[in-house]
């Protein structure tokens, strides 16, 4: 959904095709000394700052006198610095700019979990204007067949470089050429853990019991995605590949919290930022912690 081009696109062209090399500028908030119409009293300063996307006027965030501003051109740098060792998939603007993102597949980090069944690590980098998200780079593994990340390490400190909003924000990217580097070597330990699910096997009763696991379902509780989770797990994207197994649940979680397959523009831009930023991608990383424990218990 969205801009759709065959192949890859150099970095500015990609920023380029999604509106995404927008400026905001820090500007002064002031609040209304007499809430109530006419509001004759005057105005009053906040001892606050808004984030303000300059082409649309756009209130993307309530900061303090010290935040930094980053511009889009940083993460556009960002992704034109890695461009040796990834190559890019796609920019996403999310919120009406509040947070921008770039998506870009390691060059060398692909490989079957089973035959047919594909995992590539991917790079996401991503720049915030909303008063709360930094400017930095992560890194996911994303199951081809239904096209899910796979966020399984995105709290280690090998797994992401982050910068926030203060001090020379723009010159602080040498971490990021060194993170790729352990990426690689993450990857690889994550996949050999995958294999092991797919060996492993699930029936639907056990696999009912990790679903309440993950989302914590106590007894006598209702979960209401607990029919399209048994779905997934037995007809879901890619399920033919390893039926029946730690890996089809583990997926099947991943597939409905963060999967963009089949879906508009706007609802696959939701499920991103879920995916990546939010409760789907808690979810996900709770699932393979407790895949990781079953298999290696």
């Amino acid at each position: 959904q969205g801009v759709v081009t065959p192949g890859t696109l150099p970095a500015r062209e990609a920023f380029e095709k999604a509106d995404a090399l927008f400026s905001v500028e820090k500007r002064e908030l002031f609040y209304l000394t007499d809430p109530v119409p006419p509001c004759t009293s005057g105005a009053r300063n906040s001892n606050a700052f808004g984030v303000v996307r300059t082409d649309t006027q756009a209130l993307l965030g309530v900061v303090t006198k010290q935040y930094e501003i980053v511009q889009n051109e940083s993460l556009l740098r960002m992704a034109e610095f890695i461009r040796d060792e990834a190559d890019m998939d796609c920019v996403i603007v999310l919120s009406d700019g509040a947070k921008v993102c770039f998506t870009a597949t390691l060059r060398g980090a692909q490989t079957d979990i089973v035959p047919g069944d594909t995992v590539k690590r991917r790079i996401v980098g991503y720049l915030g204007h909303d008063g709360k998200t930094g400017c930095g780079v992560m890194f996911t593994n994303v199951r081809v067949v239904c096209q899910n990340t796979l966020t399984a390490g995105h709290r280690d400190a090998s797994a992401k470089a982050c910068i926030t909003h203060k001090g020379a924000a723009n010159d602080n990217f040498d971490a990021l050429i060194k993170s790729i580097n352990v990426a690689r070597q993450d990857f690889v330990a994550e996949c050999d853990l995958m294999r092991e699910f797919s060996r492993t096997a699930m029936s639907m009763s056990a696999f009912n019991d990790y679903v309440d696991q993950v989302y914590e379902v106590k007894e006598g509780d209702i979960l209401r995605k607990r029919q399209k989770l048994e779905q997934a797990f037995r007809i879901g994207y890619g399920s033919e590949y390893a039926s029946f197994s730690l890996w089809n649940g583990f997926n099947a979680i991943t597939q409905l919290e963060t999967s963009t397959r089949n879906q508009t523009a706007a609802k696959s831009r939701a499920q991103f930022a879920r995916g990546t930023f939010g409760l789907g991608a808690q979810i996900s990383k709770k699932a393979f912690a407790l895949a990781s424990n079953l298999v290696t218990a």
